[in-house]
């Protein structure tokens, strides 16, 4: 019998068009499994996906029982093995030769074992009578390539609403041809997703050199994407389509890629400011050696009688006062002002060496970085390390996103910046920064101050971590919106 559906012109355009607007795999296989019922007339169909010589189950349905069982639904179905030493199974068949398989009966055929859907209408009352199995195969390489197989049921007349036979499927070739449409579409989109595992795959890689080029912020990357993940994904929720802090699919990939890759610059900081963990740094065994030295010349001064036992003792507790002054500066997080003062006392102290020499304990470097007032890095190295944005920019412009992720560089290279244009390496204010930018800000932000692995802080309890956030807000340096929606969505918990 030729189905009426399968010559309407109109209709087969529109189930090409359905198939080649798909772009997500589980609309995909939900368009062509729907279409290609409809246009058969079909009272139900499976589609099966081939993966490691199985047909697995990834869509059922049944209009007649008011089924239908999509991807994530099906997973518990047991896939059907393909064994090429005695094929019984039709669907099997289907993929094994390459051939579609029409069927009108299953209860008096005797070319396959229909056991199956016989034991099935006796669970469910259904009477399985017509089948047409076609396989999703595309030609390349000089071969044929199967992706899976469309298994069709009873084919119904539009007028008596009774199941009939799909008839000579050599009458009516565009009924395998839309399978080799989507066919093609399916291995378009498996290509597509392939590429981007690869793309994905590298930049994880890449990022994940950057995390442990450090010891002390190995997770910083993932946990920031991670956290406006969950975030575009919960503004997805509480916003409908057009408002500015709504997050389809494309939008958030393109926001959680860009996270990904915002301190891919960091692959050039110089380690030693990366992993600065106290205020001198490398400086440090050099300053310990100079009181060292400083302490031998005192006793090799006291025991050639050139100072007194007396003279000795000052400056010997002079020396270990200011040792351990130097030590307490150098592990702290914020320098107040009486210890500021202190420190640049420090400057004045010398000694002269066996060789008659003037040798300062804390030379001007070293001074400079005692007196950092807040962290550990001085104003040049601090230079050095906000120059990761710029160089984020720089290694990411070689990169040619195209269409979907044709802002991420820009969004990348700005997670620095602030909404009043203090922050850093353009400046940029207001409209000139993306949503997107002031999420990954926010998250930046949020994730340094409550990490656990920094060599220079303790880990911020979230409240407090907000408080700060909340802060910046009021200050103008933070969207105050989408700190309050961070704060109240509580997804950071789920890390």
């Amino acid at each position: 019998m030729i189905m009426g559906k399968s010559n309407d012109i109109s209709k087969i355009f529109e189930v090409v068009l359905a198939f080649n607007n798909a772009m997500r795999y589980e609309e995909l296989l939900n368009t062509i499994l729907i279409n290609m019922m409809e246009i058969t007339s079909s009272d139900a169909g499976t589609l099966y996906i081939l993966e490691d010589d199985m047909l697995h189950f990834r869509i059922i349905k049944n209009k007649t029982l008011g089924i239908f069982q999509s991807v994530d639904e099906t997973n518990d179905l047991p896939p059907v093995v393909l064994d090429r030493e005695n094929i019984q199974n039709v669907c099997a068949y289907t993929a094994i030769k390459n051939e579609l398989v029409v069927i009108d009966d299953v209860y008096t055929s005797e070319r396959f074992n229909f056991q199956g859907p016989r034991n099935y209408d006796k669970i469910t009352g259904y009477r399985t009578r017509s089948m047409l199995t076609l396989p999703l195969s595309t030609f390349r390489n000089d071969a044929w390539d199967v992706l899976g197989v469309i298994q069709l049921l009873n084919a119904t007349d539009e007028a008596s609403g009774e199941f009939i036979s799909y008839g000579n499927m050599d009458e009516q070739p565009v009924i395998p041809a839309l399978a080799n449409v989507a066919a093609n579409t399916l291995s378009n989109l498996f290509h597509i997703q392939e590429i981007r595992k690869v793309f994905n795959s590298f930049v994880s890689a890449m990022v994940r050199t950057i995390d442990e080029r450090s010891k002390y912020n190995s997770n910083h990357t993932h946990k920031v994407a991670a956290l406006c993940d969950l975030f575009g994904k919960h503004l997805g929720k509480i916003y409908p389509e057009g408002h500015p802090f709504h997050f389809g699919e494309r939008r958030l990939e393109e926001l959680t890629m860009a996270a990904m890759l915002h301190d891919i610059g960091k692959i050039v900081t110089p380690i030693h400011i990366m992993d600065k963990a106290d205020r001198l740094g490398e400086r440090l065994p050099i300053v310990q050696n100079k009181f060292i030295m400083n302490e031998l010349v005192l006793e090799n001064n006291m025991l050639k009688e050139q100072i007194s036992k007396e003279d000795y003792n000052a400056q010997k507790t002079r020396l270990d006062a200011a040792f351990a002054l130097v030590g307490k500066v150098n592990a702290l997080g914020f320098l107040p002002d009486d210890l500021a003062e202190q420190v640049l006392a420090l400057a004045d102290l010398a000694f002269v060496d066996k060789n008659g020499e003037t040798v300062r304990l804390l030379d001007d470097g070293d001074i400079a970085s005692l007196s950092v007032r807040k962290g550990t890095l001085t104003d040049a190295e601090r230079l050095i390390m906000q120059e990761h944005a710029n160089t984020t920019g720089r290694i990411l412009s070689n990169i040619a996103f195209k269409k979907y992720y044709k802002n991420v560089t820009a969004w990348a290279q700005s997670h620095h910046e602030f909404l009043d244009g203090t922050g850093y390496p353009q400046g940029l204010a207001g409209d000139e920064l993306a949503t997107e930018v002031l999420i990954i800000t926010i998250m930046d932000i949020f994730e340094a101050l409550t990490a656990g692995d920094r060599p220079y802080k303790k880990a911020m309890p979230p409240e407090r971590a907000f408080g700060i956030l909340n802060e910046m807000a009021e200050e103008g340096k933070l969207h105050a919106d989408l700190v309050r929606l961070f704060q109240d969505s509580g997804i950071w918990m789920q890390l």
